[in-house]
């Protein structure tokens, strides 16, 4: 696999953060809101002086002005793991660059934030099965192990994203955010698996990344057409009618898909591979407040 990425363009990264929508838990400090109180730089709310409080989180200014004894209150920032579950089926070959390529680019760069966060990031790469991972760590060195991993991912098999989320929650025991980075070009069912990960109490963000001509294929004329990922045969003759039920067909195939994640409450982000990933991290991730 060509190389993934420069220092170049991580540092015009560096200025952004990972969000979560939930309150989540965690192990260090970090990044994220967590539900359990305690000290930190985020200020919650206020509450009345009851004796043994620590004077020093009194509110001297509001005693002064309404003689009123009233408590800072903080919530404690926490780090949460942040899971990339990227797609490395055989469909994933395809496209110019190839959708393997920026996949594993899209990963490593937000990895590369999550990690500046001081969050715990792991990596579980996937096809029909889930593939040797790189559990949650913190640390830029968790950052090289993430780019000796994807550089060496050789996209093959069929996609199960079923099979894999059960791999994956018998290896994890920690909610976090969950990255879902794939075409999603699969006949599977991704109820049962957007189910399992919701009830957990993930967050989910899904990315799916395309080629253009998964979206709206231009060529015409006979072709013999070879599934990639089952190796199945189709002698077809493409004409504009052919084109067009595709179209139709792909585009019910997309609302399915955002409906499905949208009862999960998960975000659904869809980029083809011909939009540059900066553009694309700055300006949709940011829009849909994944990242700011």
């Amino acid at each position: 696999m060509q190389q993934l990425i420069d220092e170049d363009f991580l540092r015009r990264l560096a200025n952004l953060r990972f969000m979560s929508h939930r309150r989540q838990g965690g192990r260090f400090s970090g990044g994220h809101v967590s539900p359990r109180a305690g000290m930190s730089i985020e200020f919650a709310d206020y509450r009345d002086y009851v004796p043994g409080d620590d004077l020093r989180y009194v509110d001297w200014n509001i005693y002064g002005r309404l003689e009123r004894l009233l408590v800072k209150t903080f919530v404690q920032e926490l780090d949460v793991p942040v899971y990339f579950l990227v797609d490395t089926s055989a469909s994933m070959r395809l496209g110019r660059p190839p959708k393997a390529v920026y996949a594993s680019q899209l990963a490593l760069a937000l990895g590369y934030l999550a990690l500046r966060n001081l969050d715990r990031v792991g990596l579980f790469p996937f096809a029909e099965r889930l593939a040797e991972s790189v559990p949650p760590r913190h640390g830029m060195a968790q950052f090289s192990r993430f780019l000796r991993a994807l550089s060496g991912i050789d996209p093959q098999g069929r996609t199960s994203l079923a099979r894999s989320v059960e791999d994956f929650l018998s290896q994890t025991r920690e909610t976090g955010i969950v990255v879902l980075i794939s075409d999603f070009l699969t006949s599977d069912d991704l109820g049962e698996p957007l189910a399992r990960l919701s009830y957990r109490g993930d967050d989910i963000v899904a990315i799916q990344v395309l080629d253009r001509d998964d979206i709206a294929p231009t060529h015409t004329g006979p072709f013999r057409f070879q599934d990639i990922e089952t190796d199945e045969q189709t002698l077809l003759s493409v004409g504009p009618g052919t084109l067009e039920t595709y179209r139709t067909r792909f585009a019910d195939f997309e609302a399915a898909l955002r409906r499905q994640l949208e009862s999960r409450k998960a975000p659904l982000f869809v980029v083809t591979t011909d939009r540059p990933l900066e553009r694309f991290i700055h300006e949709d991730l940011r829009a849909g407040g994944i990242l700011r």
